[in-house]
């Protein structure tokens, strides 16, 4: 994905940095090993500082980059970008010294000083975390670090949040606060710290183990305690392990039956081993540089397994024994790996013993393990690219790739461009990321390059697991579009118009169709009564039916069935001729108020009856799925 290939003269290549704060194409960060990696919250790979060895010149890099995988862009965020040199035990040594500012307040101008070997995690809100390491104090001193540093993506500020802003000397740190053991406190903190090993939690807790470093009294030694840090309030606690472990050197382990957990169980002195949370918040820890159960110095294939829930350690695989060769006793002892078939799973199959690997977490809770520094398949000492997973369900190890020898050049094939043939060179002390969408990400270290050569290379890679778990794709569903939003009947008709039903993410089930919200004496009907889009829109068309209705008011007429009940009444046959006279005179009253009415209902024609005016909903549904939309209906 980026870098060079090959190293040039140098055995190293050297950073674009380009604009403070500005993202290009060509920018990249230049050749480090033990940097420290984060991912934030909106999937952005972060790079901070690590280790430069320029022939006779040491530097300690406090530059810090980010890299956004959709555009493929570095950005150098913060830091120097030339550290100033000094003599530091009769070698020219480079590093920016940390700008601390007041504890707990973010500023524009912090930033931690040049460092190597130090912890990193990310927190639940996407905020940056770095601890330790050895490096540059404020004064420009080089020493172990226990400064703890919080940095938000978001305003691009650093916080120093705890520990010392100075060390007492080169190659020594401030002695640790342990307080009481389990107990969190604003005043507890590990002594200088460097080569530790970390675990996020899915809690938003970190935790520290192992490394090199002070102890409660300040005395430099191997420890083998645990530590826990929550960042809401910013405590630690230490949870495990001896406060005072320069006294025994190293500090033993504890193993325990392979595989059940026990209060006394405890992994020994040990340094850069290889960590992963599982999906059951269980902390996973392989390997490292450390001490066998006879005291042999070695390059360990323990395998262990911690959980918060009840703070037991378990043994879980591993030799407790190292194999030396004769006279090497005390020394670069190991194990070799136990391969198996390339890309099948075994519960036999075991990484060799082993330091400076990278690691990964997948989307499928898988864990990843990359090179190192170790013993290959033949047991042989040798710098490594081999690569493994290990499914924490079954508790079973997969050689997926690279080579069981040892000691390989890479195979970079063409930029950009995935390929099964492609492989990383042996490597070790690599940073190393995953993404959002699971993909693995590598930069660095100390490697063989494309020739073969070793050096300090650029390198960046990206590897996505064949069982990287893809989003889900949306579900099924559909759209409700009707042909015309309003419609005008005229009482004792009908109108009618088109629904159509689009489908989305493949949906082809039947759609059937009802109306509410009609005027009383009006009806719908669809036809077809269901529709089944299958791969484009299908359609169906409404029918608004109404009955006849009054549409006028005539004016009264009264007075005329009065005038007919009044002839009635006088009109009998045995008093016709008596009551003459009165019938004449009704007879002309009747023709006046006839000639009245319709002299009335001349001058005020008949008023016709006001539209009625009504909103009608018309609802699809499938299932479960619903979708409605309105229809003005107007009846004259």
């Amino acid at each position: 994905m980026g870098g060079s290939n090959t190293l040039g003269a140098t055995g190293y290549q050297t950073g674009v940095f380009g604009t403070l704060g500005v993202a290009s194409p060509t920018n990249f960060p230049g050749s480090r090993i033990w940097p420290q990696t984060w991912t934030d919250t909106n999937g952005n790979l972060w790079l901070f500082g690590g280790f430069l060895a320029a022939g006779n010149t040491l530097y300690y890099l406090n530059d810090l980059w980010k890299y956004d995988p959709k555009t493929n862009e570095w950005t150098w965020m913060s830091g120097s970008n030339a550290p100033p040199c000094a003599i530091v035990e009769g070698n020219p040594s480079c590093g920016q010294a940390g700008v601390y500012g007041a504890p707990g307040t973010a500023a524009a101008g912090n930033t931690p000083g040049g460092r190597e070997y130090a912890a990193s995690w990310t927190d639940a809100n996407g905020h940056l975390w770095l601890f330790g390491g050895n490096g540059f104090d404020s004064s420009g001193n080089l020493g172990v670090l226990n400064d703890l540093w919080e940095f938000d993506p978001s305003t691009n500020q650093w916080t120093w949040q705890g520990g010392g802003n100075t060390v007492p000397g080169s190659g020594y740190g401030l002695a640790g606060v342990f307080g009481t053991e389990g107990v969190f406190s604003s005043s507890n903190h590990p002594g200088g710290l460097m080569l530790d090993v970390v675990w996020h939690d899915h809690n938003d807790h970190a935790w520290l183990f192992g490394g090199w470093g002070d102890d409660a009294t300040g005395t430099n030694g191997l420890p083998n305690n645990l530590w826990q840090f929550e960042s809401s309030p910013a405590e630690w606690a230490w949870m495990d392990g001896s406060s005072n472990f320069s006294a025994v050197w190293p500090q033993p382990t504890v193993y325990g039956a392979m595989g059940t957990p026990a209060a006394g169980n405890l992994p020994g002195s040990r340094w850069e081993g290889t960590t992963w949370t599982g999906p059951d918040n269980k902390l996973w820890l392989f390997g490292g540089q450390g001490y066998d159960s006879k005291g042999n110095s070695g390059y360990l294939n323990e395998f262990w397994q911690y959980d918060p829930s009840t703070n037991e350690w378990a043994w879980m695989a591993g030799n407790s024994t190292m194999n030396c060769a004769p006279g090497s006793e005390n020394q670069n002892c190991g194990i070799g790996g136990a391969y198996g078939t390339l890309g099948v799973p075994s519960a036999v199959n075991l990484p060799g013993g082993r330091t400076d690997a990278s690691q990964w977490t997948d989307a499928d809770g898988n864990f990843w393990l990359f090179g190192g520094y170790g013993y290959n398949g033949n047991s042989i000492y040798s710098v490594l690219n081999d690569l493994w997973k290990f499914d924490p369900q079954k508790a079973e190890w997969t050689w997926i790739g690279g080579s069981s020898l040892g000691d390989q050049g890479g195979t970079y094939g063409t930029l950009g461009i995935p390929s099964s043939a492609n492989m990383p060179g042996s490597r070790h002390a690599a940073a190393s990321w995953t993404d959002l969408d699971g993909n693995l990400w590598l930069f660095g270290g100390n490697a063989l390059d494309a020739n073969g050569t070793i050096g300090e290379p650029n390198d960046f890679w990206r590897y996505t697991p064949a069982t990287t778990t893809t989003p889900p794709p949306p579900p099924a569903d559909f759209t409700l579009a009707l042909g015309a939003q309003a419609v005008t009947v005229k009482s004792g008709q009908s109108t009618s118009t088109t629904l159509t039903i689009t489908p989305q993410n493949s949906f082809s089930s039947a759609v059937s169709f009802t109306c509410s919200g009609l005027p009383a004496g009006a009806a719908c009907s669809f036809s077809p009564a269901t529709v089944t889009p299958s791969g484009s829109p299908g359609s169906a068309t409404l029918t608004v039916s109404t009955s006849a209705t009054t549409k006028s008011r005539p004016g009264s007429l009264l007075p005329i069935p009065a005038a007919a009940l009044a002839l009635l009444l006088f009109c009998t046959r045995r008093k016709l001729r008596l009551r003459l006279p009165i019938l004449l005179v009704l007879t002309v009253v009747a023709l006046s108020t006839l000639t009245a009415c319709a002299s009335y209902t001349l001058a005020n024609p008949v008023q016709p009856i006001q539209p009625v005016v009504s909103t009608v909903t018309v609802t699809a549904q499938s299932g479960s799925l619903i979708h409605s939309a309105t229809l003005t209906l107007t009846i004259e």
